[in-house]
């Protein structure tokens, strides 16, 4: 990935990103460095995994720190917000790139299933939000970005309670957006396709990999399957300066695949 902003775009800017110890959340957060952010904050529940990025943002010269972080569980979520702000009293940029994938049919899907992932991927991005927003206002300043899903745009069997999760951030985007703008804060949502992850890897065997990885590149118009770094320069446009009128956009990244018919 090239990069597009310079190496002091994001001098002094202090930035928070749960789902830190993920692929989209590590790359997001070395883009930042690259950029010259000065202080990541690494949110995960994957406190061996979240040691990876910490190391590696670290000896690239920028400050690190990480916290170990259910999203599914509010009280968690409070704690943490209440320890970044007692590290510094400003934080410049949150971005929500945490959630988990649970797959199957409607009529078999389990109760408990939909509610862990409404938990993590919709009411953690509405708690953890509302209480960087609150901080944000008494500055008036502040970016969100939250990274959404593809799966938005259309229906997919076995995807629904997954795609109904992320349909819920870009609702809870637009009414940031609306409600936040007043206090200088803009609110963005990133939809992402499939991207290429240790997480798709897990889920899917080789043979199955291949084919899916096939049927998405068919439907790609510019025929690129999506990477982390593919996804890395919009997040960093939405919380530059460049973007101060960009507020409560839902933005797809997908090469064009929502515009193809199945």
């Amino acid at each position: 990935m090239t990069n597009l902003f310079s190496k002091d775009a994001f001098k002094d800017k202090r930035i928070i990103i749960s789902g830190g110890a993920g692929d989209i959340g590590t790359a997001v957060a070395l883009g930042f460095v690259n950029a010259g952010a000065a202080q990541i904050a690494l949110l995960d529940k994957d406190t061996k995994q979240l040691e990876i990025p910490t190391k590696k943002i670290k000896s690239l010269g920028c400050e690190c720190i990480n916290f170990e972080l259910d999203l599914a569980n509010p009280t968690e979520i409070e704690d943490v917000v209440k320890s970044l702000y007692s590290h510094y009293p400003s934080w410049d940029v949150l971005v929500t790139t945490a959630g988990i994938y649970i797959g199957g049919p409607f009529t078999e899907f389990n109760v408990d299933d939909w509610d862990l992932m409404m938990k993590i991927n919709s009411r953690a991005v509405f708690i953890l939000s509302k209480l960087v927003a609150k901080e944000m206002m008494a500055r008036k300043s502040g970016k969100i970005i939250h990274i959404s899903s593809g799966s938005t745009y259309f229906g997919t069997p076995g995807s629904g309670p997954y795609s109904a999760s992320k349909a819920v951030v870009n609702q809870l985007t637009q009414t940031m957006a609306v409600e936040w703008g007043p206090h200088n804060i803009q609110v963005n949502a990133i939809c992402p396709t499939v991207t290429q992850t240790k997480f798709l890897n897990f889920v899917a065997d080789d043979a199955l990999h291949e084919k899916m990885r096939n049927k998405l590149k068919s439907k790609m118009p510019l025929g690129h399957l999506l990477e982390t770094g593919d996804i890395v320069p919009a997040v960093l446009f939405l919380a530059s300066e460049g973007a101060q009128l960009i507020n409560g956009a839902i933005i797809p990244i997908d090469g064009g695949s929502r515009l193809v018919s199945t």
